[in-house]
């Protein structure tokens, strides 16, 4: 077996992983990403395609943690990830404008039309709308609910259709792809990190761990960072007619966090809820049946045509987390925000190498509680939940 040597070894080509190494080569260095299986197969392939403003964390609780002015910063930052999705997306990855956020009862409209306000008046973000009840009504005809949030800067992706997007630009800037390559450890020696795979090592001056929620087996410490949680997704068949609220996608305020939206062939694609840990719970699919029921009622007999499940990482505050040791660099934590957040990230992660890292700094600096998820509506909530606009 022959090492490889690389300036840069990217270890994981989801959204992170790829658009590390696609900003990274187009600074000019030598990237190498290692892949255990294909790129896409965790997350990033299989999400509900939403790429969304903020964090997982609510914005009234961001507030209360990191202050005013840290809070707006980082909303700022995260609007950033927006722009660079459209982007890198292009023409070519199903984007439709706008999502909604459905409230799930009555008490939770109030609150949305708080966090609207909360957006505009302290992050300067007026990019929202309120719907009433019979607004909704009119408006998103299909959809179960007592008022909606109009997010009007946030959109729905192809999330399959980005990864190929991500991968193509990546090796275009120059960046090599190895698949099938899994890492299976990391050592530091003479000042240069290796890391293992059954093909040989890959040494390089920096490694960019960006395997998410299966980092923990390769750096000591992750685990304190974040906590597997498992969600579950189903798409139907073409539908005949498709409700009027899918020219966009939405997600309502449940604690079972529905979430849809249309792809290009016409089909419906709705995911929910989370279950802490690694395992999956048996009767999943009927579950998600059963949200699916509650939450579009006219679909509820649509044929089923796949359903998959997946982890997902999630911190205790709905907030990501960087680190680097020595030029061992982390990225945990995207909490259901991935899409927008994990393709920054890898410019952030870039520009850090540059020198460039007040925003990398903005996510490693930030204080952590270690508390984890024991139900299935705490997962839910630590994922979209205070996480949530609610």
């Amino acid at each position: 077996m022959s090492s490889l040597r690389t300036e840069i070894c990217v270890v994981g080509a989801g959204y992170a992983g790829l658009s590390t190494a696609l900003h990274a080569a187009k600074r000019g260095y030598d990237v190498a990403i290692i892949e255990a299986t294909r790129p896409g197969a965790g997350a990033s392939g299989r999400n509900g395609g939403q790429v969304l403003p903020g964090f997982a964390a609510d914005p009234a609780a961001m507030i209360a943690e990191f202050g005013e002015t840290r809070a707006r910063a980082l909303w700022q930052i995260s609007l950033r990830g927006l722009d660079k999705v459209r982007a890198l997306a292009g023409n070519a990855c199903d984007i439709r404008d706008h999502v909604a956020v459905v409230a799930a009862t009555k008490a939770d409209l109030p609150r949305l039309a708080r966090q609207a306000a909360l957006r505009r008046d302290v992050f300067g973000d007026d990019a929202t709308a309120i719907l009433d009840a019979d607004a909704f009504k009119r408006a998103l005809p299909g959809l179960a609910g007592h008022g909606a949030l109009i997010d009007k800067r946030a959109f729905s992706i192809d999330p399959v259709k980005y990864v190929a997007a991500l991968v193509g630009q990546a090796k275009s800037a120059g960046a090599a792809l190895y698949e099938r390559r899994p890492a299976i450890g990391i050592s530091r020696e003479n000042g240069k990190w290796h890391v293992a795979t059954a093909k040989g090592d890959v040494i390089a001056d920096r490694v960019v761990l960006a395997a998410n929620v299966d980092l923990p087996g390769l750096e000591a410490g992750t685990e304190r960072l974040l906590a597997p949680v498992r969600t579950f997704m189903l798409e139907t068949a073409p539908l005949a007619k498709f409700p009027a609220w899918a020219t966009g996608a939405a997600y309502d305020t449940s604690k079972a966090l529905r979430y849809m939206r249309r792809t290009a062939d016409g089909r419906l694609q709705f995911g929910a809820g989370g279950w802490p840990g690694r395992g999956n719970p048996p009767l999943a699919e009927t579950w998600l049946r059963r949200a699916l029921h509650k939450a579009l009622p006219d679909l509820a007999r649509a044929k089923i045509a796949r359903a998959w499940s997946g982890l997902v990482d999630v911190t205790t505050d709905g907030m990501p987390r960087f680190a680097d040791r020595e030029g061992l660099i982390h990225l945990v934590g995207f909490c259901g925000h991935g899409v927008a957040l994990t393709t920054l990230a890898g410019q952030i992660v870039a520009d850090a190498i540059e020198g460039e890292d007040a925003d990398f700094r903005r996510f490693a600096g930030l204080p952590q509680t270690p508390t984890w998820p024991t139900s299935f509506g705490q997962a839910a909530q630590l994922i979209l939940g205070r996480a949530a606009p609610v």
